[in-house]
């Protein structure tokens, strides 16, 4: 396996990860746990951002460092909406507010657009990818 094919995979590998969250974030919903529901939403799009940035051969764990770097390399550039960047921070702060604050919770409704907006955003990132060899079709992924 060459270095493409190797980091393809792991592309592959790190997509399905956020789709596996992102039907964890419906699961969730559907049992009405809204908070955990929409942090699994934001962390579905965290590792499809991880993945994006894999290709151009940036690693970060650190969630500041993946919004930072995504919306540079990727918002900032065109290459994704400019509404992508107000999508992230708005993920982001539902998923604070849901893994870390104990006397708020999400709504149903919050947790639902959370999932929506997830959603689209793996769905244009996966077409990028898809697009510049890294994963399968949309066809094929489904």
């Amino acid at each position: 396996m060459d270095k493409q094919e190797e980091l393809a995979s792991t592309i592959q590998q790190m997509f399905q990860k956020a789709n596996r969250s992102i039907a964890a974030a419906k699961r969730h919903a559907q049992e009405g746990d809204y908070d955990f529901a929409s942090s699994r939403a934001y962390y579905a799009v965290f590792y499809a951002m991880q993945a994006t940035l894999l290709t151009k051969e940036l690693t970060f764990s650190k969630h500041s460092s993946v919004i930072s770097l995504f919306n540079q390399h990727f918002v900032k550039t065109g290459v994704f909406p400019k509404e992508f960047g107000r999508f992230i921070s708005r993920l982001f702060r539902e998923r604070q507010a849901g893994d870390y604050v104990f006397d708020l919770s999400i709504s149903g409704a919050d947790a639902a657009l959370d999932i929506q907006i997830a959603e689209n955003m793996l769905q244009t990132i996966g077409t990028y990818l898809s697009g510049r060899g890294f994963l399968p079709s949309t066809e094929e992924r489904q």
